[in-house]
């Protein structure tokens, strides 16, 4: 009896002290009263890799993490987007599916220019109605061979937000990108900028920092953009957003001054409206550089257009820069569109999808045609000398409406009236009578659009100055500086 007893507490002893054992490891995610939890990893350093320049990118680097995203703004102009930049994948913990974002492709420098002319900023006479212009050839041949053919990238959008306290998240959500990070664009002079970093850290903690840089003043001489539009001016809905340079600029140095111009298109009450548009640098004419903007499609008609152009102490090339800030404001007016067809011998009108004009005329023979494609109204002159080496002629005619530097016209042409409506006699103009002419002349404006259809010939895009409507859309597109 009792050794049974001694054996029954011998057993109960020892449940007792397995239950003991149990209750002081109950494993990593219930540390017992003396264990400490796992401490976060140092917060990653993020650098300036050298000396803000101008005409020059900017270059961070991050330690002990990688980047999650980087954004570098201008201080004194917002309306500039913010630049993302491009990351370099080199850490050996970066996660494998990421790569590195494409930068701007800038293609080779060309030499570098002569001094740049300060010349006005705005000018063109696009309006005029000057009494005594001369010196234009009305025949429509190519005679263009000089001219040689969102703002918070912040995060993925797959990525979860880190809390305030920086709690863990998983490095694939955060989305690390690389230890290197350089702007898209090259820096303006005299300049602040402001660049906001996300990190993260080895153990998947995110963090937040931020730091500015100052630019020096840049080297060489000050240059300035010209405009053709004037302020307040109204156009037509074809109106490109025209900007020349005194000189050559090189290409390294374009996208950096695309990238800091702007364009607002709002309606009559000022509310916004999206307008999907591009610019595009066309080849240089006679040595001076030219970017244009237009839209996708013509401009909504009764709108306003506000470009800003923040190009102070931006590089211009090696030995110049851009010597003042510049912005414009004009207004789209009521949608004109002409079409001049060379086949049903006729010039019709729209004005707000109504018709409103069906004139007889009379566009180029056979031996000199006008050409199809769009052009648009790029100046009038109430009074204008034709003038041709190759027809051996000088004429003057009146109510001439230009639609090509390439020497088309709308123009009255009492002479021809017997075949207009019936054949094309011109040496490329659409001959009109002077009624008729008249009545076209005084509400055309710079800008309207005038498609010339059934010729025998086409407008090229190495034909004229003003060109933009000659290329599609993608074709458009490909003259912008900055790579998508």
């Amino acid at each position: 009896m009792f050794r049974r007893l001694l054996t029954s507490s011998t057993i109960a002893l020892s449940l007792l002290a397995v239950a003991a054992c149990s209750a002081g490891t109950s494993g990593d995610n219930n540390p017992g009263p003396g264990s400490k939890a796992k401490e976060p990893d140092p917060e990653p350093v993020v650098s300036v890799v050298a000396e803000a320049t101008p005409g020059e990118k900017l270059q961070l680097s991050v330690e002990k993490g990688e980047f999650v995203s980087v954004e570098l703004t201008d201080d004194d102009h917002k309306e500039i987007p913010a630049d993302a930049g491009t990351f370099e994948t080199t850490s050996a913990t970066a996660d494998p599916s990421a790569t590195a974002t494409d930068g701007t492709d800038s293609s080779d420098a060309d030499s570098d220019t002569d001094e740049a002319d300060d010349s006005a900023e705005a000018g063109g006479n696009l309006g005029s109605n000057s009494e005594n212009d001369t010196e234009e050839t009305e025949q429509a041949e190519d005679t263009s061979a000089t001219n040689d053919p969102s703002n918070d990238p912040s995060a993925d959008p797959d990525s979860t937000e880190a809390p305030e306290d920086g709690a863990q998240g998983g490095a694939a959500d955060n989305n690390p990108k690389g230890t290197s990070w350089e702007s898209n664009f090259t820096l303006a002079g005299s300049s602040s900028y402001t660049w906001k970093a996300t990190t993260v850290s080895p153990d998947g903690n995110t963090h937040e920092s931020t730091g500015t840089v100052e630019t020096a003043k840049p080297k060489g001489d000050g240059a300035r953009m010209r405009t053709l539009l004037d302020d307040d001016m109204k156009v037509g809905v074809g109106a490109p957003i025209i900007f020349n340079f005194a000189h050559k600029i090189p290409k390294e140095y374009r996208p950096g001054i695309e990238s800091r111009l702007t364009v607002e298109v709002t309606d009559k009450d000022d509310k916004p409206r999206k307008v999907e548009g591009a610019w595009g640098w066309l080849p240089d004419d006679d040595g001076h550089s030219r970017i244009h903007y237009r839209p996708k499609e013509f401009w909504p008609e009764h709108s306003k257009i506000h470009v800003s152009a923040p190009v102070k102490d931006v590089p211009f090339s090696k030995n110049s820069f851009g010597a003042k800030d510049m912005t414009l404001d004009f207004e789209i007016d009521r949608e004109q569109i002409a079409v001049a067809d060379a086949k049903k011998h006729r010039l019709t009108v729209t004005r707000s999808g109504k018709k409103v004009m069906d004139f007889p005329a009379s566009l180029g023979a056979a031996r000199s045609p006008s050409y199809n494609g769009m052009h648009i109204v790029m100046s009038k002159s109430r009074n204008y000398t034709m003038k041709s080496e190759r027809w051996g002629y000088s004429t003057p005619v009146t109510h001439a409406v230009r639609i090509h530097n390439n020497g088309e016209f709308i123009h009255a042409a009492p002479w021809s009236v017997g075949s207009q409506g019936r054949a094309n006699v011109s040496h490329g103009c659409v001959n009109l009578s002077t009624p008729n002419a008249t009545e076209y002349y005084e509400s055309a404006l710079f800008g309207d659009p005038v498609e010339v259809v059934g010729s025998s010939v086409s407008l090229t895009t190495n034909s004229g100055d003003i060109k933009d409507w000659v290329y599609t859309w993608e074709e458009w597109q490909k003259l912008s500086s900055i790579k998508k």
